[in-house]
């Protein structure tokens, strides 16, 4: 119970200062997706620079020794705490501004290196030293079940700190509470040693004569090899599958938790003893082909399918991996040796999905390419599933190429019932021929579905023309037509960025956008009260350059813009910043809006307008009280801000009520979301806007624009605080209205 109970504690303070460590560094560095991969990558080489000094200390001391020597170096970790980003804020001006990647991995290093290394080694180090206690029990013969305490209180770092911690905590507090944690660790850790001390010799361990079964297989040579490679499969597809879901397919805030907490779930029951039967086997094998071919005709609807779909695949997978490396564990002599592959195979199954893939190639490639292998090792475990690889790789791409969706109707439904026969007989018999015909059926089921999830009424119905990818995401360029003309968009994952006619010129204001619409109104009353014959407009967020549409002569427009592929695309595939009537060139400055706008002058512009869009979700660093500060303190005094708040998963309209009646601002708001057929088939989207000025009087009475008011149960977010479970928009079960006929008796159930 004390080690595991230690395990869990290190763990769980491993896993929440990840999450506070990333939530820190917003404020200095921004919200840019090359930061949270640099995070991820810099952990996973702390976890294996940890488990490499657990495995140099079991070497060069006995485990009594190593276990209290490391309980002495926690302690002395202390003298890092608390974290001090602050002090190191000025790295990237130290390197010259050449590399800020390396400026981030500098004061990572610096500020958290030692603390999460020394966490990392932790679990390895003392399972080895409670093995070392030699009670002859098989507990101790076989102390890979701490491994489950150790998961376990990840899970709980994961869950906890979105629910419980931020919620409640600025961040202030919340780095008290993680230092006194750490300390608890370490007080935890020399306890187990002090434990260890008063064990009897550990060279007079026996084995439990009542065991009848082997605890541990024998390694052999190629060993170490296995268990990277079953590492790197869960912990590359983890990365992948979390970029499929958040980009491609729903945008919904703290949908990365999920596969997260399915990856550690599959390590527990894996060391747990618990292990996939042939029918969970072939399920997962069916579920892989089936998420290779959706993924290969592109479909990213119906979510209700496609997400369960998605994480079945990467969860049976994950499982059967796992699985299988608990089987291979070595004797407990080769502990440390065995976490150092584990952790080497996750840390580069996890760098590829997170840096390399993005440079390779120009999809999210890497899933399907982790499935087919993991099909393999699915395979290998005697699931019966190479054909079905085939038929669920090579199928989708010959539908597409030959567009033979419309006629193959009637084989899904002969696929479909060839899978109720497959179901019946895969858990029956053994042996080749049993294999052969679990194969077999596999291929007809495969078939069905792939075929039936091929069918044009779950497409997109959407050309693309070009895709590229890099490290900040997807982007399609996409063309349709309809009744009104052709449209061409910028797609990120799945969140619209904006539309552009291109049989119209010049082009006008689509999407978010429209003239008619909400940003229409609000540049109308800007150009009557504006007295600057030469105006300057700030916009956070370039999409295709729809807002360069408003321009007048004399007008001075800059845009803040993260991604450099979105510029390119836009002044590539869309006509609005070629058609700009500005002074001159409209400014386009790259990187963090936050950041960069730290860099201009003060009370330079009469107008700002926030539209930075991270796929569906606004960057949080972005709304905060320091933030909004930060943005008056850059226009007139008499100048505007104009929020774009369109969000499918969020609320943000409190957040930003709450920070108008903090900084005394005057808050309207309007919301458009009842459109007509004719309006949505012209190119128009819902949206929703805030305007905020220190004065706004103009728009009182001003229909349909509504006061937005500051209420005691608004949220104040602040760089150290922020809770994105207030704002969710979360899912409403329709209500159910009971209505008596004229006849007794009879009651009619309709839905609301």
């Amino acid at each position: 119970m004390l080690f595991s109970l230690c395990l869990f504690s290190s763990a769980f303070c491993l896993f929440w200062g990840q999450l506070l460590v990333g939530k820190l560094l917003l404020p200095f560095w921004g919200g840019s997706p090359l930061v949270w991969n640099t995070c991820l990558a810099f952990f996973q080489v702390a976890l294996l620079l940890g488990y490499l000094w657990a495995d140099r200390v079991q070497r060069w001391l006995n485990p009594r020794s190593g276990v209290l020597l490391h309980g002495v170096f926690l302690l002395a970790g202390l003298w890092l705490l608390p974290f001090r980003f602050r002090l190191t804020a000025g790295i990237p001006e130290l390197l010259g501004g050449q590399s800020p990647l390396l400026a981030l991995w500098v004061q990572l290093t610096l500020a958290v290196g030692m603390p999460m290394l020394l966490l990392s080694g932790t679990t390895p180090l003392l399972q080895q030293g409670f093995a070392a206690a030699g009670d002859g029990s098989r507990w101790a013969q076989d102390p890979y079940f701490l491994y489950v305490a150790s998961n376990a209180g990840s899970l709980a770092g994961l869950l906890g700190y979105p629910l419980l911690l931020e919620p409640w905590l600025p961040l202030v507090w919340q780095t008290r509470l993680w230092m006194g944690s750490y300390a608890l660790v370490a007080g935890l850790v020399l306890l187990c040693g002090g434990w260890l001390l008063i064990q009897r010799d550990p060279q007079a361990a026996r084995q439990d004569p009542d065991s009848s079964e082997p605890l541990a297989v024998t390694t052999h040579g190629r060993d170490p090899w296995r268990w990277a490679g079953l590492a790197f499969l869960p912990s590359g597809l983890l990365v992948a599958v979390t970029t499929l879901l958040t980009t491609d397919v729903a945008a919904v805030p703290l949908l990365w938790a999920i596969p997260l907490g399915i990856y550690l779930i599959t390590f527990m029951l894996a060391f747990g003893g618990i292990f996939p039967n042939r029918l969970g086997l072939g399920l997962t094998a069916l579920w892989a082909c089936l998420a290779v071919g959706v993924q290969a005709l592109g479909l990213v609807k119906p979510l209700i399918l496609l997400l369960p779909l998605h994480l079945a695949a990467f969860g049976g997978v994950a499982w059967a991996c796992h699985s299988e490396l608990a089987r291979r564990r070595p004797q407990a002599q080769r502990l440390t040796q065995f976490y150092l592959w584990l952790a080497l195979g996750g840390g580069l199954g996890g760098m590829f999905s997170a840096l390399l893939a993005p440079q390779v190639f120009e999809t999210v490639l890497e899933y399907p390419l982790l499935l087919g292998l993991s099909v393999g090792v699915l395979a290998a475990q005697g699931a019966g599933v190479g054909l079905w690889l085939g038929l669920g790789l090579i199928l989708p791409l010959l539908m597409l190429r030959f567009q033979l969706q419309e006629v193959l109707q009637v084989g899904s439904l002969v696929g479909l019932g060839l899978g109720l026969g497959w179901l019946t007989v895969i858990g029956s018999g053994n042996g080749k021929g049993s294999r052969w015909r679990t194969g077999a059926m596999g291929v007809g089921t495969t078939a069905g579905l792939v075929l039936l999830l091929g069918q044009p009424w779950l497409k997109l119905g959407l050309e693309v023309i070009h895709a590229e990818r890099n490290a900040l995401g997807l982007n399609r360029i996409v063309e349709h037509q309809n009744e009104v003309g052709s449209f061409r968009s910028l797609l990120h994952g799945t969140t619209l960025h904006g539309t552009e006619q291109l049989d119209t010129e010049p082009a006008e204001p689509l999407t978010y956008f429209a003239r008619s619409g909400p940003v229409g109104q609000v540049f109308t009353a800007f150009r009557t009260q504006v007295t600057d014959p030469a105006p300057e407009i700030a916009v956070l967020g370039l999409g295709i350059g729809t807002l360069a549409a408003y321009a007048q002569a004399g007008d001075r427009w800059t845009f803040f813009e993260l991604d450099p592929a979105v510029e390119q695309l836009a002044r590539t595939y869309f006509s609005y910043l070629d058609g700009y009537l500005g002074e001159a060139e409209p400014t386009v400055i790259l990187g963090d809006a936050r950041l960069s706008l730290g860099r201009i002058p003060d009370s330079r512009y009469d107008l700002m307008v926030m539209d930075a869009f991270s796929s569906d979700a606004v960057p949080v660093h972005l709304l905060t009280q320091e933030a909004l500060a930060l943005y008056l303190a850059k226009l007139k005094p008499q100048g505007w801000l104009l929020f774009n708040i369109t969000n499918r998963h969020l609320d943000l309209a409190p957040v930003l009520a709450g920070l108008a009646g903090q900084l005394h601002l005057q808050a309207w708001q309007q919301a458009q979301r009842d459109l007509s057929e004719a309006q949505r088939q012209a190119g128009l989207a819902p949206s929703h806007w805030v305007l905020m000025a220190k004065d706004l009087a103009e728009f009182k009475g001003r229909d349909p624009w509504q006061p937005l008011l500051p209420q005691p149960s608004d949220p104040i977010w602040r760089d150290d605080f922020s809770n994105l479970l207030q704002v969710i928009r979360w899912p409403r079960i329709p209500a159910l209205k009971v209505v008596q006929d004229k006849k007794p008796k009879e009651i009619l159930t309709v839905r609301s």
